[in-house]
């Protein structure tokens, strides 16, 4: 047999996501980002097996006593079976699944994606998120951190509960109505994972030095759609080296990205991003900023929801050291009208002004593993 002596001897249990099934002449293992399509039939039987005798922790040297002994399969046949269930993510450590456990389904998600969850569940433990804006968005992702196991996370917003708020902010209530957003959310996560150190801030960001009062942080998370917020938390993070990322709608399309991590990706100034009124033509520059000075979003529940989701996915993503942000070195889009993926580039620009020269640390590239 022409095996992979490397191989660890640790006992491996196929993980609980692996689904098996044939369509069209083609068995599937596993489905999604794991499927494999076996078409060669000598291998569906003993490969079937295989998976079936890992329902039981093994090691690899037992399975292929397996394979060779009680299935009858010949060396060089038994050596493809063993490494087919070896790619990707069917096996796991024995240990790291206890359907028990608090994070039990998401510790699955990251064996799925090639990492060891207690190693990701304890960066996450240890990380602090920062999010200015309470609202559709806010709500939504705060809960996806808080209740994933990020260790601390503060909520910043100077609104109130509004009636026309419940459409789409699912963490309020009526009963909130007239109480501070940051309040009522941070009472709502804390029923939700008490584990979470949460702290609520009633207030507004509205320069550097309201900026430079609020605790320190991992990554700022931005959901609100203040005039000139995305301009100060871009030159405020690219100044003290912390990571952020904007989440938003713009109108019917859900909005996330780019995830800034100063000296390393580019940041919101390297590339225009978004459309403003023309410097050069004061009159229409004029009518352009009275006419914008009236819009009213038309925010919708649904389009929130895909937002903070995929904004929520990248921020664990980028905490926990699994998997790649999507929106590293891009602003990502969902056009959700005819469900259309759009993205801006945002490599870093060496003319940039607010991020040229500047160079990474230890600091700005914790959770960037």
């Amino acid at each position: 047999m022409h095996l992979c002596a490397h191989r660890s001897e640790t006992p491996r249990v196929l993980a609980p996501y692996v689904r098996i099934g044939v369509q069209a002449q083609t068995l599937f293992l596993g489905f999604g980002s794991i499927r494999q399509a076996i078409n060669d039939r000598r291998l569906w039987k003993p490969l079937v097996q295989l998976a079936h005798h890992h329902m039981t922790p093994r090691t690899r040297s037992e399975a292929l006593v397996f394979l060779t002994q009680s299935c009858g399969v010949d060396g060089s046949l038994a050596d493809a079976v063993m490494l087919t269930l070896e790619r990707d993510s069917y096996l796991i450590s024995a240990h790291s699944y206890d359907p028990a456990d608090r994070y039990s389904r998401h510790a699955l998600f990251y064996e799925l994606s090639g990492a060891q969850a207690e190693q990701v569940q304890q960066r996450l433990s240890q990380s602090r998120v920062l999010l200015l804006g309470c609202g559709g968005i806010g709500n939504l992702v705060a809960a996806a951190l808080a209740t994933a196991g990020v260790g601390e996370l503060t909520l910043v917003d100077s609104d109130r509960v509004e009636l026309s708020n419940l459409t789409r902010q699912f963490l309020f209530t009526e009963a909130d109505i007239d109480l501070p957003k940051a309040e009522v959310l941070a009472r709502e996560l804390r029923r939700r994972d008490s584990t979470c150190r949460i702290r609520s801030i009633t207030g507004e960001v509205t320069d550097e030095e309201s900026l430079d009062t609020l605790p320190d942080a991992d990554l700022i998370l931005v959901s609100a759609d203040s005039p000139g917020l995305t301009d100060l938390v871009n030159a405020h993070c690219v100044t003290s080296g912390r990571v952020w990322l904007n989440t938003c709608y713009v109108n019917d399309i859900a909005v996330w990205g780019p995830l800034v991590i100063p000296g390393v990706t580019g940041c919101w100034d390297c590339h225009t991003l978004t459309a403003r009124p023309p410097t050069d033509d004061p009159e229409l520059r004029e009518l352009i900023t009275r006419i914008n000075g009236r819009y009213q979003a038309p925010s919708n529940g649904p389009v929130n929801m895909l937002a903070s989701s995929l904004a929520a996915l990248d921020v664990l993503r980028h905490l926990g050291g699994f998997g790649e942000p999507a929106s590293l070195n891009r602003r990502m889009g969902v056009w959700t009208h005819e469900l259309a993926l759009d993205e801006q580039p945002v490599e870093r620009s060496p003319d940039c002004p607010t991020c040229a020269g500047v160079r990474p640390s230890v600091h700005r590239l914790r959770g960037a593993r």
